[in-house]
């Protein structure tokens, strides 16, 4: 199997993007699209950190590849930049591999998109694949990936078809029809609020970033993603120099990336794996390393995820 192309998403940490980039050498792509935003004007130094990041990846290019530099001369802003090109990126090469800077992936990352990007390439119930899943392992003997209402962008792929539809403006949520539409597909309370809290925010301009946009597409549309079985990516970039993942969530304490298990397996698209995501919601919202603890637990073991079904239908 060829790889499919790779899109590589840098900024001002050299050291960062050097470990990541290492893994995207190391995998030799033949198409590359590489996106980097300018530096602050209210920043000192950061032109300097900039250009020696942009240097540096240009160091390590050193296989045949085809490239393409998307860079920016001033600061547009995590927002702006990364979702101008992005739709720049798959406007010219149909699907791809997403990773930014401080996503560092398991060799086995690449295989994993490039298999599901041919399997589904056709498939609009399908928006994206995902390699980062903070559950660490769910039954992964049961199949490679999770049909989810989660959409996490650390470690991703997808098509034009499905970025095509993606809109920066967040206004369609202020349509009671639209709120309702997703409320139906996501088919939690807890899993709503959980987007509700998150695309409100967003309205109200507080948070300057793309990828929420990307998740209400998704929803808005009754699109599922492909969550890998096992959790493939891990983030590097918690550090005060981030531009939003300034500190590790409680959800990080003991998240491993692991090995894909091999299995014929597969889980059914048609609808999203409810008991997935109820785990994942559940994770991602404790402040408890405890409660976290015992959720990847019953991840990890279908027997433990039939009593919980059971127990929650009796109640």
């Amino acid at each position: 199997m060829n790889l499919p192309p790779v899109i590589f998403i840098f900024f001002n940490r050299p050291e960062v993007t050097r470990r990541t980039f290492r893994e995207i050498r190391a995998q030799r792509p033949r198409r590359l699209y590489l996106i980097a935003d300018g530096p602050r004007a209210n920043k000192p130094g950061e032109d300097a950190l900039c250009h020696e990041t942009r240097a540096l990846v240009e160091s390590l290019l050193d296989w045949d590849c085809e490239v393409t530099r998307d860079y920016a001369d001033t600061n547009l802003g995590c927002g702006r930049r990364v979702s101008s090109g992005l739709t720049s990126a798959f406007a010219l090469l149909g699907e791809a591999i997403v990773l930014e800077d401080d996503v560092l992936p398991r060799p086995e990352f690449f295989q994993f998109c490039g298999r599901l990007l041919e399997q589904f390439r056709h498939e609009p119930r399908i928006h994206a694949i995902n390699g980062f899943n903070p559950l660490g392992r769910y039954a992964p003997r049961h199949g490679s990936f999770t049909p989810s209402v989660f959409n996490p962008i650390w470690g991703w792929a997808s098509w034009q078809r499905s970025w095509q539809d993606y809109r920066f403006k967040f206004d369609a949520w202020r349509d009671s029809a639209v709120q309702e539409r997703v409320r139906k597909h996501v088919s939690s309370d807890l899993i709503n609020q959980y987007f509700a809290r998150s695309f409100d925010h967003m309205l109200e301009g507080n948070l300057d970033t793309w990828d929420f946009q990307w998740t209400f597409t998704m929803l808005e549309r009754k699109r599922v993603s492909l969550v890998s079985a096992v959790n493939l990516i891990e983030n590097i970039g918690f550090a005060s120099d981030a531009t939003h993942t300034t500190h590790a969530e409680p959800y990080f304490s003991g998240l491993k990336t692991h090995q894909v298990v091999a299995t014929s397996r597969e889980r059914s698209i048609d609808r999203p794996d409810r008991t997935h995501d109820e785990l994942y919601a559940n994770v991602v919202m404790s402040p408890s390393s405890a409660k976290i603890r015992l959720i990847r637990l019953v991840a990890r073991s279908p027997l433990l995820q039939r009593l919980l079904v059971r127990r929650r239908s009796a109640t």
